[in-house]
Order: C-alpha cells, then sequence, then structure tokens
C-alpha cells in the first residue's frame, strides 16, 4: 500500500463526488422544475455508463479480462449494484429540488440503514456504543428533512411541512424525501456489498456499474426525464458532459487507486470530505443558507457516521501497546 498516493486519489474521488449537486445544476439550468424533479435519473444513467467503460478499461489494462470470466456472478452483487445506481439517481434529484447540504446530509443517512438490515438479516450485533451513534444519526435525520424543527417562538415543533413556501426550492419537500430515499437505497448498498467479498475489487466495480447503468436506465424509462433531456441546450449538454466525467470517470478512477492504497478505515474517514466541498459550493457559490437545525442535523449525521471509524482507529492503534 502507498498510504500517500491512496490519500490523494480518496480526496480527489470525494472533490468529484462532492461536485455532482454543483454540476448537475449547472446541466439543468434554465429547465422547468417538473423536468428537474426526473432529470437526475438520465444524469445518474451516463454517469454510470462513463464509469462502466472507465471500470472496462481498467480491467483490461490490469489484465483481468479472464478473472472477470471466471469470476460467478451472484444475486448480491447484481443488487449493490442496482442499489448504487437507484441511489445516485435519486440524490441527483435531490440536489436539484432542495439545498445542497440536505441532499449530502441525508444519502450519508445510508451507514444507518446499513447498520439495520445487517442486525436483522446477519443477525449482527450491535453495541450500546454504536447503538448510541446511529441515534444520533437517526436524530440528525429528522432535523434535516423538518420532522423535528424549531417554529418562530423557539420551541420544537414535530411533524413534516409538504407546503411549497420556498420560492427558490418550491419542491423541497419532495427533494428531501428523495434525498433520503437515495440513504435508504446507499444503506442496501453498503449492505449488499458486505457479501461475495472474495471478488476482486476491479471485476466487482465492473459488474457494479453494469447494474447500475441497468437500473438507472430503467429509472429513466419508468419517469421519463426525456422532455428535459430534449430541451437542452448546447450549454446544458456540455455541463452534463462534465458531470460523467469528473464526477464519473475521474472521481470513480481515483476511488479504485484509493481502496488499493488505503485501509478500509481511513479509506471511509477521507470520504466525508464529499460532505465539505458540498457545504463550500453550497455557500459560496449557490448562496445557500444553512437553518440552526440543518446545521444541527448535518453534524449530527457527520459525527455519528464518523464516530465508529474514528473508535476503530483509536483501539487498533491501542491494541500492540497493551501487549
Amino acid at each position: 500500500m502507498n498510504k500517500k498516493l491512496g490519500a490523494i486519489a480518496m480526496l480527489l474521488s470525494a472533490t468529484g463526488m462532492g461536485l455532482v449537486g454543483t454540476i448537475s445544476r449547472g446541466a439543468t439550468a434554465g429547465l422547468a422544475h417538473a423536468d428537474k424533479s426526473v432529470i437526475g435519473s438520465f444524469l445518474a444513467f451516463g454517469r454510470m455508463t462513463v464509469g462502466l467503460f472507465g471500470f472496462t478499461l481498467i480491467l483490461i489494462f490490469t489484465r483481468k479480462v479472464g478473472l472477470f470470466h471466471r469470476t460467478r456472478l451472484s444475486t448480491t452483487v447484481i443488487l449493490g449494484g442496482v442499489s448504487i445506481g437507484l441511489s445516485l439517481g435519486c440524490y441527483i434529484s435531490s440536489t436539484l429540488m432542495t439545498t445542497m447540504t440536505n441532499a449530502v446530509f441525508l444519502i450519508y443517512t445510508g451507514p444507518l440503514f446499513c447498520a439495520l438490515l445487517a442486525r436483522i438479516f446477519r443477525k449482527e450485533k450491535i453495541s450500546v456504543l454504536s447503538g448510541a451513534f446511529l441515534s444520533l444519526v437517526f436524530l440528525g435525520m429528522l432535523l434535516t428533512i423538518g420532522i423535528i424543527s424549531i417554529n418562530n417562538d423557539g420551541n420544537l415543533a414535530f411533524g413534516l411541512d409538504l407546503s411549497t413556501g420556498n420560492p427558490k426550492f418550491p419542491q423541497k419537500s419532495l427533494g428531501d424525501l428523495l434525498g433520503l430515499l437515495s440513504g435508504v437505497f446507499y444503506g442496501l448498498a453498503l449492505f449488499f456489498y458486505g457479501y461475495r467479498k472474495d471478488v476482486d475489487s476491479v471485476v466487482r466495480g465492473v459488474w457494479n456499474f453494469f447494474w447500475a447503468a441497468c437500473a438507472t436506465l430503467a429509472m429513466s424509462i419508468v419517469l421519463r426525464p426525456w422532455h428535459g433531456v430534449a430541451s437542452f441546450t448546447a450549454a446544458n449538454w456540455m455541463w452534463a458532459v462534465v458531470l460523467f466525467l469528473v464526477c464519473g470517470l475521474f472521481a470513480l478512477g481515483f476511488l479504485v487507486v484509493a481502496g488499493r492504497n488505503l485501509p478500509a478505515v481511513e479509506y471511509s474517514t477521507i470520504s466525508y470530505w464529499e460532505c465539505a466541498v458540498v457545504i463550500v459550493c453550497s455557500l459560496l457559490i449557490w448562496k445557500e443558507q444553512l437553518s440552526p437545525t440543518g446545521i444541527i442535523g448535518g453534524l449530527l449525521i457527520v459525527g455519528g457516521g464518523l464516530a465508529p471509524i474514528v473508535v476503530d482507529a483509536v483501539s487498533r492503534k491501542s491494541r500492540p501497546s497493551m501487549a
């Protein structure tokens, strides 16, 4: 492992991932809100297709075509790809309909759903400490989507407000729900990734993006974003191509490099750089204001997600000294 190379690659990959919302907004500038609610499926299909192309090239250059043919395809590999494709489709639409910070915070509820699925189906134990961290993520989710909020009197209010009082985001509630749905699908993907760990990372990457592309294509057929796509100007197509290359080939390519050169703990920790990139873009480029409950909710989600990784890293370092 080359940890320095891995860390740089993970930072570059997370930066590319963090630009998804900003570039998607460029790709949909001038479109009606109704088109934006479904256009994420098409953009996700393009990104996954480019990712498939990139991983196929990596497969060829690393001379693993024979290994690819010998590797048995299983249901969990297929479902992992389908889940990550649907997650991205929902996430892109979410960034177009609500604040980008809400979208990214909500997709990072994925580990919460993964842990719950692992407890139910694989009977994996959840320690008291891990349960506390997951509870923080759950509470952060409720704050982020507005189920728990602070009213004008400064008191806590409960219940989801589905009104469209925000002129900048008239479909904000739907956008938040899509963000949450992207987190559910992300959690499903993480859950299915827990199976078939015998599969080579590059081989799995090819299958992952093949089935993700199939899922987002099916999502596009159901949602029919073609009216919005037909309205694309040259500028819209330019931004879309940038999305496919920067957030697809560039980000996913460096993700492979990071995965091969970093331990899982460091890999997972640095991936949260994506949240920082989104927050900076949201504040500086899109001038979006963070609500007090949104800030608290985001901190709880990120903190609850990072804490187990940090605790695991500290415990690993302390073991040799205790021996």
